[in-house]
């Protein structure tokens, strides 16, 4: 079995770290899941991925997430529940690491598929938008 090609825009399946759980100090997260590589540079294997999540964001925090359209859900072949892209925080780790996890679907597979251009670069602009405004939490693994 062999690794995708890292490339932004690219769905993961990944042992995703919140902020919460690092600063508890836990090593691992909770679970894995989709994950949208959103920064992969090529000479130091640096990766930076948002987590994909059921969990609508809260109250006052909607501008710091983006829904999955239910197509992109089935193209990608998530789940019919709703999803969001998290742009509040990210992990960076070197690719592909020891937290990349293959498809429960599909042991062979490590990716979803891509995240279409046009949605690829609105979330670039929100995570942007929030890492200028100081709202983006780091978790280096």
């Amino acid at each position: 079995m062999s690794y995708p090609k890292p490339v932004a825009g690219l769905v993961i399946r990944y042992n995703y770290l919140w902020h919460k759980e690092k600063s508890e100090g836990h090593a691992l997260g909770s679970k894995d899941r989709p994950c949208a590589i959103v920064v992969y540079h090529a000479k130091t294997n640096d990766t930076i991925v948002v987590p994909i999540t059921h969990s609508p964001p809260e109250p006052g925090e909607e501008h710091l997430s983006i829904e999955v359209p239910a197509e992109l859900r089935r193209q990608l072949g998530l789940d019919e529940e709703r999803n969001w892209i998290r742009v509040s925080e990210v992990n960076r780790f070197q690719w592909p690491g020891v937290h990349l996890r293959a498809l429960p679907a599909d042991p062979r597979r490590y990716d979803y598929g891509m995240i279409p251009p046009d949605l690829f670069e609105q979330i670039k602009a929100k995570l942007y938008e929030t890492m200028r405004n100081g709202r983006v939490a780091l978790a280096k693994r």
